[in-house]
């Protein structure tokens, strides 16, 4: 039986918020992979991926977070970690990935990191 896990997704613009919740396993990289996908191709090229209720990732999660940290660059985004903490922040680290990967506390902050400003959506 698998651990519960579930995406959600929000649209500002050309920003997409990717919420994860339970577990990111090999299983349910494809799932990430459709909704990040989806977001690229709707004309989101900023993506923020909120890991403030993920309580697990494996190799193929972060290997999945790095395809579509590539994948936005060249469509001329980004994408953006937040709420990172516990063993996934650890796991960041120690791979290396927190060094590729812009990580921001929370959501909210993730945001204005797009905007000029940084208050325009009165965050």
């Amino acid at each position: 039986m698998h651990a519960p896990f579930a995406i959600t997704s929000e649209y500002f613009g050309d920003t997409a918020v990717i919420s994860l919740i339970g577990e990111l396993d090999t299983t349910r990289c494809p799932q990430l992979d459709e909704a990040l996908g989806a977001s690229l191709s709707g004309g989101r090229i900023h993506l923020v991926v909120d890991t403030a209720e993920l309580t697990f990732c494996d190799s193929m999660g972060l290997r999945t977070f790095l395809d579509y940290v590539e994948r936005a660059r060249q469509a001329g985004g980004w994408l953006r970690m937040a709420g990172v903490r516990g063993v996934l922040r650890r796991l960041l680290d120690v791979t290396g990935v927190s060094a590729v990967v812009p990580i921001d506390p929370d959501v909210p902050t993730a945001l204005c990191a797009r905007l000029p400003g940084g208050d325009a959506l009165g965050l």
